[in-house]
C-alpha cells in the first residue's frame, strides 16, 4: 500500500512543539482518525522513531484548523494531545503553548487579513469551548519572527504574541472555578489523606502542597523522571483526584481512561534554585514554585493553560497555590518551573468574576510539506 502525503506545518508554540493540519485534511472525529495520527507521531513507541514525535508530550501534538462559522470567531482550532506509549489521543486538553503557534500559522496561510504591525483576531478552541483573543505582530504579510521577548525554556527571544482567553472558567465540569465548590478538599490516596484544590480554568488541575509528597518543590525533571517510585505515587495521587472529581469510575485505570486530566500541579513557597540549564531563579522573582505532571511524567516546563490555571488559582482565596503565594496580591502570578519564569495575568469583572486571563508567548514555523502515512 503506498504512502500518502498530507500537508502540515511544523511549528514550535511556546515550549511545544506539534503539527498544524487543515480539517479537512484529515478523516472526521474517531477511530480512523485517531489511527491517522498516531501514525503521524509514531506512536505507540517510547521514542516515536517511526513519526514525527520527539518522545515527549511536549513535542507529540496536533492541532486542526479551519475557518469559523461562528458569530465574532474567525477561525476554529482544536488540540490532539498523542500519547507516546500507548495508542491514545486526548481530544479533551488544549494545548497553550502550541496555540500561539496556531496564531501564527493563521496569518501566514492566510486565514485571517493580516495587517501591519500586527494583527487580532479571535480563535475558538474546540476541545475547551473558550475564545481567545490572539494579537500577532506582522511583517510583509506575514507573522514576525524577530523579537526581543524571552521565554522560559525557549533558547532565542521571538515576537510577542499576546493570548487572551477570554472567560475561560468552568469548561470542563461546568462548575466555575472550583468545581468542587471548595478552595481545599481532602482526597483519599493509597498512601493517606491529602489536601488539594481542583481548579477549572482552560484546564483542569489538582494543586497539592509538595510538603504533602515529601517532594523537594525545586526539583528538577530528569530527578523525577528516573525515580519510578516517585511517579507512581504522584500518579496514584492523580488517581485519586481523577475519581474523587467524577472522571472515572471506582476500578478504572486513570492512565487509560483519564490519561491527561487532571493535571497535577505540586506546589511550594517560592525559593532559590536552578533551572535545568542552570540558571539562578530568585524567590523575588516569584510567586511559588511549581512542577507539573503529564502522562505520567514531569513536564520539562509549564504547559500554558496549566499556568493560567494556576494563575486563576493563585488569586482565588485559600485555594493551596493562594496559600502558598503569601502576601502577593496582584492581578500577575509568576511561576517559578524546571526552566524559569511564566507569568500570567487575571483580569476579573466588576462583580469578581474572572473575565479573561492574558499570556504572551513566541512561535515560530519550523517546517512545511507534507507528512506521509500508511493508513
Amino acid at each position: 500500500m503506498p504512502q500518502r502525503g498530507i500537508p502540515a506545518v511544523w511549528m514550535r508554540g511556546g515550549t511545544s512543539k506539534g503539527l498544524m493540519v487543515r480539517d479537512e485534511d484529515l478523516p472526521p472525529p474517531g477511530d480512523e482518525r485517531d489511527a491517522v495520527v498516531l501514525e503521524i507521531m509514531g506512536s505507540p513507541d517510547v521514542g516515536q522513531i517511526d513519526g514525527m514525535g520527539g518522545g515527549s508530550s511536549s513535542t507529540s501534538k496536533i492541532i486542526t484548523v479551519k475557518r469559523s462559522e461562528r458569530p465574532g470567531v474567525d477561525v476554529d482550532f482544536l488540540f490532539g494531545q498523542v500519547a507516546v506509549r500507548d495508542p491514545l489521543v486526548d481530544w479533551k486538553p488544549n494545548s497553550g503553548n502550541l496555540t500561539s503557534a496556531v496564531c501564527a500559522y493563521v496569518v501566514d496561510e492566510g486565514l485571517v487579513p493580516a495587517t501591519e504591525p500586527e494583527t487580532t483576531f479571535v480563535l475558538y478552541n474546540e476541545n475547551t469551548r473558550t475564545n481567545i483573543r490572539a494579537t500577532v505582530p506582522v511583517v510583509d504579510g506575514r507573522a514576525a519572527v524577530q523579537g526581543d521577548v524571552e521565554v522560559a525554556g525557549v533558547p532565542r527571544p521571538g515576537a510577542r504574541i499576546i493570548n487572551e482567553y477570554l472567560d475561560p472558567v468552568g469548561k470542563f465540569r461546568g462548575k466555575g472555578v472550583l468545581p468542587t465548590g471548595n478552595p481545599v478538599d481532602v482526597v483519599e490516596t493509597p498512601f493517606g489523606a491529602v489536601e488539594a484544590t481542583f481548579v477549572d480554568a482552560a484546564n483542569l488541575v489538582m494543586f497539592v502542597d509538595a510538603a504533602y509528597l515529601e517532594m523537594d518543590g525545586a526539583v528538577l525533571p530528569a530527578q523525577v523522571n528516573s525515580d519510578d517510585a516517585l511517579l507512581g505515587k504522584i500518579e496514584a495521587v492523580r488517581s485519586a483526584g481523577a475519581l474523587h472529581l467524577g472522571l472515572i469510575e471506582p476500578g478504572a485505570v486513570a492512565a487509560l481512561a483519564s490519561p491527561i486530566l487532571p493535571l497535577v500541579s505540586v506546589i511550594s513557597r517560592a525559593a532559590d534554585y536552578r533551572t535545568t540549564q542552570g540558571t539562578a531563579v530568585t524567590a523575588g522573582e516569584l510567586d511559588f514554585v511549581a512542577r507539573v505532571f503529564s502522562l505520567q511524567r514531569m513536564h520539562h516546563a509549564h504547559p500554558l493553560t496549566g499556568l493560567i490555571c494556576t494563575a486563576v488559582a493563585g488569586v482565588t482565596a485559600g485555594t493551596v497555590p493562594n496559600r502558598l503565594r503569601g502576601e502577593r496580591s496582584d492581578s500577575w502570578v509568576r511561576v517559578g518551573h524546571p526552566k524559569g519564569v511564566a507569568a500570567a495575568e487575571v483580569r476579573h469583572r466588576a462583580d469578581g468574576s474572572v473575565e479573561s486571563v492574558a499570556v504572551v508567548r513566541t512561535a515560530r514555523r519550523l517546517m512545511a510539506g507534507e507528512v506521509y502515512v500508511r493508513v
